[in-house]
């Protein structure tokens, strides 16, 4: 399986006990989960029953006209191209849907409105009855590196460690090594950064400890080697420890304001304390280990490529990977003529596919926008905690 390592947006998850706004963090509340089923287990859902009293058309979903869903084509046909067992996109109605695609793949958002609206209903996602949860952004970072050592770039991006496997220890999903027929834990990120298990590649060498930090945050990067060649690298595996938000404890201990917290506040208080930088990013004892790849975007938990602002990273246990998705939410807006560095919000009311998941996304009202590379993606990903609305579009039956 491949799956993204944020495993909490941004590194700075900040816990309920130190928000002020509990709407912000009602993802966290413990939920009742039920099976919902069309043709196969297609949605798996907190509260919504399966009456179809709770679907809506898809033109009544908020500023439905007002998108370029056919912007979204990509990410659908990617699902369509290569569905997962067991996901959404395995569905008959769906995959007739996919069909009618893929012979017409250039509509307009007119054509492509009507060809969603013709073969889904829309349900809601809600969590114990509350439709309301955060939604929050992830990119795909870029860095400076050399294929060999040298004196500027000494920081190992690590492959998969030989015999690193995802097993179940008593019941839940994680990570060893698997030596000569039994499971070896691994170490942590202070152990790790020291000494790798034996028989670990390294991909590539970097400048930055705090870069390789918020390269495995985010679980991809793309890494400009000095011998001109580019490396894009994505999740291959961890090491299975409990991930710890090392933006709570620099709230907790007054270094940072809970006000402005962000990956980039983050990012500057490390780079402007140096001693105390590798103490505070080892208590995240969680480390990732990549694999170098050869397609143009990031791969997501559904085994596609990523498609930027038209990805959404879901918990998967409500629901399922290759699901298409409308979501009302708003983005952070830079007010750069404020010297205080405030944001205001602008909407963003979009088509999406579920095809990626990360350790952080818990609860059904809850996803991880996919913004792609650049300056603009990484600002959006590193300030975006917005609340926000959740529909599922289901295959109609005939």
């Amino acid at each position: 399986m491949y799956a993204f390592a944020r495993l909490c947006a941004f590194s700075f998850c900040i816990p309920p006990h130190l928000k002020k706004d509990d709407s912000m963090t009602s993802f966290l509340r413990h939920s009742s989960i039920f099976f919902l089923a069309l043709f196969l287990p297609f949605f798996l859902f907190a509260q919504p029953s399966d009456s179809s009293s709770n679907f809506i058309p898809l033109n009544n979903l908020p500023n439905w006209n007002t998108d370029h869903q056919s912007q979204a084509i990509p990410a659908l046909l990617n699902t369509c191209q290569k569905p997962k067992k067991n996901s959404a996109a395995t569905s008959v109605s769906f995959k007739t849907f996919c069909y009618q695609l893929q012979k017409n793949p250039q509509l307009s958002d007119l054509q492509t409105r009507a060809l969603l609206e013709k073969y889904f209903v829309a349900i809601p996602i809600k969590n114990q009855g509350n439709p309301t949860g955060l939604f929050t952004g992830y990119y795909e970072p870029m860095v400076e590196g050399s294929p060999v050592k040298t004196a500027v770039y000494s920081v190992p991006i690590y492959g998969k460690p030989s015999g690193l496997v995802k097993t179940n220890i008593n019941g839940k999903s994680t990570y060893r090594i698997l030596k000569n027929g039994h499971y070896q834990s691994i170490p942590d990120r202070a152990m790790l950064v020291q000494n790798p298990p034996q028989n670990t590649p390294v991909l590539a060498w970097i400048h930055s400890s705090i870069d390789q930090f918020f390269l495995q945050i985010q679980g991809s990067g793309l890494i400009n080697l000095t011998n001109g060649q580019n490396l894009l690298i994505g999740y291959a595996g961890e090491n299975g420890k409990n991930y710890f938000p090392i933006g709570a404890y620099l709230v907790k201990t007054n270094a940072l304001s809970s006000k402005n917290i962000s990956m980039q506040s983050i990012q500057d208080w490390l780079e402007a304390h140096p001693k105390s930088a590798q103490m505070v990013m080892n208590l995240n004892p969680s480390f990732v280990f990549f694999r170098a790849l050869k397609t143009n975007q990031p791969i997501g938990a559904e085994g596609v490529e990523l498609t930027p602002y038209r990805s959404l990273a879901v918990d998967r246990r409500f629901t399922s990977l290759g699901t298409p998705v409308w979501l009302s939410t708003s983005l952070p807006q830079s007010n750069t003529s404020s010297t205080s560095n405030t944001t205001h919000n602008e909407t963003f009311d979009r088509l999406l596919v579920a095809q990626d998941t990360g350790g952080a996304i818990k609860g059904p009202v809850r996803g991880d926008v996919y913004f792609g590379s650049g300056t603009e993606p990484e600002w959006l990903a590193g300030h975006m905690q917005s609340s926000g609305e959740l529909w599922a579009l289901r295959p109609k039956t005939f």
